[in-house]
Formats: structure tokens, C-alpha cells, sequence
């Protein structure tokens, strides 16, 4: 049987998940699809937890450990499938995520990649209740470069010779950045575009130690982000570009406020503000992360202390 889709898994040191995270996509109603787990070099049970799976359409590819990007690479590259889902290793998906989103890529050739809702998760399985929702149908490249409305990679089923013809994921992203990058650059070169399933198809769980968590790496991603996609899109805007940098910052802020790190935070929201002070009115989530960071804050010194802190953030 020639699958119809391969769904990539990447997996680095995630043996309590990768179980779960493998059955729930040989366990989907279309049933023409190759599940490939990629080892990126895991030093715990990772491979030993897939190879308790017994199902000729699962394949596991053991490597060197190179990064996310790099593990997903080679997944597509060795995938099959006219078509290629990504689901990271910690993540599910719903039982119908292939059939509703394959059959948008099989009915719309205008279209190289879909993408749904996604449901948290707390890191035991258990849903949280919450939602990531995208407000965007089908958003445009230059909206895909403000912000990743996918809003995670376990989200995206796309044509494989779509990834093939853009080059793939850069390696030089490790843990984060790497979609946000490849989307609007692949909606170029392929003269396609994204739509979205508006169904809560994918399971994104909430860890501690993920590595989006970490908002000092994930500031250096996105600003590693900017410079490549003005290298590989050079006619792009300036201010758009800027733009995106500083959606991030505020993103970062967020992150690190949620930590109790306000005033990391405060100066995250400082460089956002410097970089493109447009984002005062384009974001309006700004304010709730100052808020956020603000409040958080009081522990650390009482919220006065914090307020001036973030007042002198903003002047420098």
C-alpha cells in the first residue's frame, strides 16, 4: 500500500509521551498512512517505547541528534506519502485530523498546507480546556510573517513536494522558529496557500521543560528567524519583518512573565515597543502581557516597584 499521507514524529528524550503521541495517528479513520518516528539521538527509552508497537505501518529512524528541525527533516525526505503531517512527539491527534485535513489538500490544488485548532493539554494527557484558535481562514504570507497563526507544528498537513521545493526546515532552528520561517517562505515559492479545518484536531501539551517554554531561546530563535527570512526574502518589507520580531518579544514576554520573570518580561515588551512601535495598536494581547507582567511582579517588590521598572524599560 502506497500511504496517501506520512505523519513525521520527531523524538528526542520523550519515552513517557511517544506512546500515546504514535497511537493516536495509526489509530486515524484514514487508514492509507505511514507513521514515522524519528529518533534524534535519544539517550532514555524513547526507541524502545516505539518498538513496543507492533503496526507494519509504523517505521522508526534512528540519528544523530541534529535538532527538531533536522529530525523533521529527515522524515519528509524518507516519507512516502503524497502528503506529510507533523506531529511532534509529546502531541496527539484526533481520530478524523488526516481525513478533514487531507481532503482540503485533495480538493483545492490553490492549497500546500492546512492546519485546525488545537486543544491544551497539561503535561499528564488530561485537557485543560483551553483553545488555540486561529482568528485567520487562510491567512496570507505576509500575515503568516506577523505571526504563525498555525500556532504549533503538530497542526500542519501539507503536500511533501510543497516542503521539498521550498528547501525544507533551516537546521540552524533547534527547538523553535523553525515553522514560522518555512511557512510564508513555502506560500512563496509555491504560489499556494494555507487554510484552516476550524475543528480542535490537535492535542498540544503543556510541559516545563519543552523547549518553547524557555523564553530566552525562544527570543534568539525568533531574532535568528528575522535575519534568515530577510536573507531568503529580501524584497520583503523592513517594517513587516519588524513587525513579526516584535510580536515575538511580546510572545517572549509572555513567557517569562508567566514565570514570575517581570522584569525580564518588561524588557521584553521594551524591545517590542523600540523595534516597532505599531505593535501599540496591532496587537492588543500587548497590554494583557503587561498587565500580566506587571502583576506578577508584586512578589518580587510590589507593584510600584515593577511599574517603574517598566516605565524606565520603555524610556531607555
Amino acid at each position: 500500500m502506497t500511504p496517501v499521507l506520512s505523519i513525521v514524529i520527531p523524538a528526542y528524550n520523550i519515552a513517557p509521551y511517544i506512546g500515546m503521541a504514535v497511537r493516536s495517528a495509526l489509530d486515524q479513520t484514514l487508514r492509507e498512512v505511514e507513521v514515522i518516528v524519528v529518533d534524534d539521538g535519544s539517550t532514555d527509552e524513547t526507541a524502545a517505547e516505539v518498538e513496543r508497537i507492533r503496526d507494519p505501518r509504523l517505521r522508526l529512524l534512528r540519528k544523530a541528534n541534529g535538532g527538531l528541525s533536522s529530525a523533521r527533516n529527515a522524515g519528509i525526505v524518507a516519507a512516502r506519502g503524497r502528503h506529510v503531517g507533523l506531529l511532534d512527539g509529546d502531541d496527539v491527534w484526533t481520530p478524523t485530523k488526516a481525513e478533514r485535513q487531507v481532503a482540503v489538500l485533495e480538493g483545492d490544488p490553490s492549497v500546500c498546507l492546512t492546519y485546525s485548532y488545537s486543544a491544551y493539554l497539561n503535561e499528564d494527557g488530561t485537557p485543560t480546556g483551553a483553545y488555540l484558535m486561529s482568528r485567520h481562514a487562510a491567512p496570507t504570507w505576509r500575515q503568516m510573517i506577523v505571526r504563525n497563526h498555525l500556532g504549533n507544528g503538530s497542526t500542519a498537513i501539507g503536500r511533501r513536494d510543497d516542503f521539498l521545493a521550498a528547501g525544507l526546515f533551516d537546521e540552524r532552528f533547534r527547538t523553535a522558529f523553525e515553522e514560522y520561517e518555512l511557512w510564508p517562505r513555502m506560500m512563496r515559492l509555491t504560489g499556494r496557500g494555507i487554510r484552516l479545518v476550524p475543528e480542535a484536531l490537535t492535542g498540544y501539551r503543556i510541559r516545563a521543560t519543552s523547549g518553547s517554554m524557555r523564553f530566552d531561546s525562544f527570543a534568539r530563535q525568533a531574532e535568528l528567524a528575522r535575519r534568515l527570512l530577510a536573507e531568503k526574502m529580501p524584497d520583503v518589507p523592513t517594517s513587516l519583518l519588524d513587525l513579526g520580531l516584535a510580536g515575538s518579544y511580546r510572545i517572549a514576554a509572555r513567557k517569562a512573565a508567566s514565570l514570575g520573570q517581570s522584569r525580564d518580561a518588561l524588557g521584553f515588551l521594551a524591545k517590542a515597543v523600540r523595534l516597532s512601535p505599531g505593535i501599540l495598536v496591532r496587537d492588543p494581547r500587548f497590554f494583557g502581557t503587561l498587565a500580566l507582567a506587571l502583576t506578577r511582579g508584586r512578589g518580587q517588590g510590589g507593584f510600584y516597584r515593577i511599574m517603574r521598572a517598566g516605565m524606565g524599560a520603555f524610556q531607555r
